[in-house]
């Protein structure tokens, strides 16, 4: 069925109204018709609706174009609030923006957490299907409210930003990372995942049999094999614990159709037996604190530049708006992208095995592929979808054997706007076209992370492919995500298609002390396996130095279901 699906038709600049980017920072797969409903959709009002507490000029809209996600940050179209806006909008950033992680950690995340722990435990079966439609409205509804304090959160990176200029303005450092590097060194449920995992990784390291267990058994067949000997049972409660605390995730968001790691413990497991060869010098405790001791001496010597007191009140006000910057993008994503996907997903399978039992859908994965209505009518009365969600999970699984168009559309003119900036060009590491003549054998992109390393290429789209790293390898990837920490334990260098420098995978670069080459866009086409690399995280270009004589690339592998 899938052969039918016509991969050549996306609409062309005339075609389609507006300007649009293909979001593959956060949804680098299709997204499934459901999440376009509950998730992506929902999330362009809560970001709408947050920046009008700044007095942005900008509104979000996202829309699918054959299952990929495009998102527009686009000028309000009632001319009059426009203008009204525009008016007080410098003045609103200066006044709203500081407060931003300060409520976090007193306002949203309490709320965020007590709502997320109380629908885990959850019993939906005591629920009717009127029920069920109602709490389905009350999710969507706190689906919404989740992306507002998301849209709060965005702004964090203008204070990063004014901080980070006003640094190398007074330091004038060679290494243009190094005032994001004042930014590094908090504590984080990124760093307690990564501790965590670390941990298990000691018990399995002092234990022969389970080190043989995890040297010669694969992944996906390590929980089987564990449940056969005593040791490997007591050690699977310890990793079910861990999992309870912090499986709540996958390695993409914004789809409720990905697979959690606590469904599928291959995928930790797999970063986990590269832990367990690990020798414990590189505990992810000790990399913090090198992180903080950095942070600290970098920020004293700044402030000894200082003479001037007026000078040094700026400076040290606007790091403290600033250094929220890295803590709340490890945290939110665990608490709002993360755990708040995964926990809305166990509801919607819920649904989708009601929808089984009543004979609407032959499977409660493909609930996925209704829509918002049908998946309301379906509860309503029985009515059977399972034809449309086979067509529509063979059309998803069709595209996705495709590259799609980085952006849709007719690109808006520049406009002097510091949110804006901050977040596409510190955030997602959009850059003016490089009109230097092209070099085969060099990608340029964003310097995340200083400092250079040589290493053999490891293309990796997915955690699945997590276990066929190497220690020392080149990751090469689509984008990372908090998930993904456990990784840089594991490569030399990191390069990414995706991000710009406060991006995710910059900032867990520079606290792992890694060169990293971010916003490529092409590195994970552009390089295969086994290709011999050298990347410059300062001067933010990957050289070519060997090529492979035959591509040891792996296939994608699909988490939807």
């Amino acid at each position: 069925m899938a052969s039918e699906v016509s991969l050549d038709k996306f609409p062309a600049p005339d075609e389609i109204e507006g300007f649009w980017a293909f979001d593959k920072m956060h949804a680098p797969r299709p997204i499934t018709p459901l999440s376009a409903d509950l998730v992506t959709r929902p999330l362009a009002e809560g970001f709408t609706s947050a920046q009008a507490m700044y007095d942005s000029p900008l509104a979000v809209s996202n829309q699918h174009v054959n299952y990929y996600l495009y998102s527009s940050f686009h000028p309000l179209t009632d001319e009059d609030e426009l203008a009204e806006r525009q008016l007080r909008y410098l003045r609103t950033l200066e006044e709203r923006v500081p407060s931003v992680g300060p409520r976090w950690e007193t306002e949203w995340q309490p709320i965020i957490k007590a709502k997320n722990i109380a629908e885990r435990q959850t019993d939906y079966d005591l629920l009717g299907n009127e029920e069920l439609i109602d709490k389905l409205a009350e999710m969507k509804d706190h689906m919404r409210f989740l992306w507002h304090v998301h849209g709060h959160i965005n702004f964090v990176l203008v204070s990063s930003a004014a901080f980070c200029d006003l640094y190398d303005e007074i330091v004038e450092p060679d290494d243009p990372t190094e005032a994001y590097q004042c930014l590094q060194g908090w504590e984080t449920r990124s760093l307690a995942s990564s501790r965590g995992l670390w941990r298990l990784s000691r018990i399995v390291r002092a234990q022969p049999d389970l080190v043989d267990f995890f040297d010669n058994t694969r992944p996906e067949q390590l929980v089987e094999a564990l449940e056969a000997s005593a040791s490997g049972r007591s050690f699977l409660s310890e990793l079910h614990a861990y999992l309870d605390e912090f499986g709540w995730r996958s390695d993409a968001v914004y789809d409720l159709g990905d697979v959690t790691w606590r469904e599928d413990p291959s995928i930790p497991l797999g970063a986990l037996g590269s832990y367990v060869r690990m020798a414990d010098d590189a505990d992810p405790g000790l990399l913090f604190e090198r992180a903080l001791a950095t942070r600290e001496r970098l920020l004293a010597a700044a402030r000894s530049r200082i003479e001037d007191p007026e000078l040094l009140a700026r400076f040290d006000r606007r790091y403290e708006a600033a250094r929220f910057s890295n803590p709340l993008t490890e945290d939110h994503a665990f608490w709002i992208d993360q755990m708040g996907i995964a926990v809305f997903r166990r509801f919607v399978l819920h649904l989708g095995a009601r929808l089984v039992a009543m004979g609407a859908l032959n499977d409660a994965s493909d609930v996925n592929f209704l829509t918002e209505a049908e998946l309301i009518e379906a509860l309503a009365d029985a009515t059977n979808h399972a034809e449309v969600a086979d067509r529509r999970r063979a059309e998803h699984a069709a595209w996705a054997t495709i590259t799609p168009p980085a952006t849709l559309g007719t690109p808006l003119p520049p406009a002097e706007d510091p949110f804006r900036d901050a977040l596409s060009v510190r955030l997602l590491g959009v850059t003016p076209p490089d009109d230097s003549p092209a070099d085969p054998d060099v990608i340029k992109g964003v310097a995340g992370s200083a400092g250079q390393v040589t290493g053999t290429v490891r293309v990796v789209r997915s955690l699945a492919e997590a276990s066929l790293l190497e220690d020392g390898d080149i990751m090469v990837c689509e984008m990372t995500l908090p998930p993904w920490v456990p990784l840089f334990s594991i490569v030399g260098g990191v390069v990414a298609d995706t991000g710009g420098v406060l991006s995710h995978c910059a900032i867990v670069a520079r606290e792992f002390e890694l060169p990293a080459v971010v916003g490529t866009r092409t590195g994970t086409t552009d390089l295969v396996s086994g290709m011999v690399v050298a990347v410059d995280g300062t001067r933010g270009t990957v050289t070519i130095l060997d090529r492979p004589a035959s591509s040891h690339d792996h296939p994608v592998q699909s988490s939807h279901q």
